[in-house]
């Protein structure tokens, strides 16, 4: 969630021991800041979901943590006004930690599943359709205070309803606690499932979501939704009960197909955080194209020559 500000866990790894299928152990990087040494075989093996080696031992970089971080909500009346908002936040200069779009289904699905009603439905006597969770983080709180005029002024200019401010260390404890039961509450109001974690540029991402709800539509799929609007990572969710598996999985299917071709269109990646795995695979050569995946199956057949770790995975 704090990928916005802080980047991802690779680019905090400096180095790792790794054992080779052969059982060579290889060590890569080295405790430095900065590197221009050859090929990066430490960020080749980093997200290659153990298909090149096993890692034994990281060494990792730490930073300092924030003395102070406060978040806000700010409800609009749909999710494209919401999401109009973030490219906006993100050039003001004001280093968000997080920005978190919810649509208002999976918000009042949460609220009856957990009791946790924190999240306000009614603001300023307007029903609101979607939100952006904010969190600013600093080590002045009046610093963060003055960041936060910044955004309320956006929100304003942007549609929103108001911008409240969760201060209140319990208050802030039970928004973020709604945010990370979003999963569990579908999968408890789902028979069947399949999900994708697509990232597509910020400011494109209100078209990809009106575009999946619209193919989820002519499908016949119940489409859901949440994500790490800051970074464009999204998890959307397609949801089916009262339905044969069979036909379930046809119409997922069709429905992935269209979503991944649109997302590359838009220029985005199959996936921002979760992987590719098995599910994505040929999702992901028809994102990257046959010279790239067949670079990364050669990468595979150097590393893995008889195909024994993690078979069947990524590109093999």
């Amino acid at each position: 969630m704090r990928a916005v500000k802080y980047g991802t866990t690779r680019d905090y790894v400096l180095a790792m021991t790794t054992v080779l299928p052969n059982g060579e152990i290889l060590d890569l990087g080295r405790s430095v800041t900065k590197s221009s040494s050859g090929y990066s075989l430490l960020h080749l093996m980093i997200g290659s979901e153990g298909t090149l080696g096993v890692i034994t031992e990281l060494t990792m970089k730490l930073i300092p943590n924030p003395q102070e971080d406060i978040s806000f909500i700010l409800p609009f009346e749909d999710i494209e006004k919401a999401i109009s908002a973030v490219p906006k936040i993100k050039l003001a200069g004001l280093d968000p930690q997080s920005i978190e779009f919810m649509e208002r289904d999976i918000v009042d699905s949460s609220a009856e599943y957990t009791g946790n009603k924190v999240i306000p439905t009614v603001v300023n006597g307007k029903e609101a359709g979607a939100y952006i969770l904010v969190t600013l983080d600093g080590n002045d709180e009046d610093e963060i205070f003055q960041r936060a005029e910044t955004l309320a002024e956006i929100g304003d200019e942007l549609g929103a309803y108001d911008t409240l401010m969760l201060r209140d260390a319990a208050d802030k404890a039970a928004v973020w606690a709604a945010r990370s039961a979003f999963l569990t509450v579908i999968e408890a109001e789902t028979d069947l499932l399949d999900e994708m974690d697509v990232v597509v540029p910020v400011d494109r991402i209100a078209e990809f979501l009106s575009f999946v709800h619209d193919v989820g539509v002519k499908n016949d799929v119940r489409i859901r939704s949440f994500g790490h609007a800051g970074d464009g990572n999204l998890h959307i969710y397609c949801c089916g009960n009262d339905i044969e598996q069979e036909e379930f999985l046809v119409k997922s299917r069709m429905v992935m197909k269209e979503a991944y071709a649109k997302c590359a269109d838009l220029g985005g990646q199959v996936s921002g955080e979760h992987g590719i795995g098995h599910a994505k695979k040929h999702y992901l050569r028809a994102s990257v194209g046959d010279t790239a995946h067949n670079m990364m199956a050669g990468i595979k057949q150097v590393f893995d020559p008889n195909f024994i770790l993690n078979p069947g995975k990524v590109c093999s």
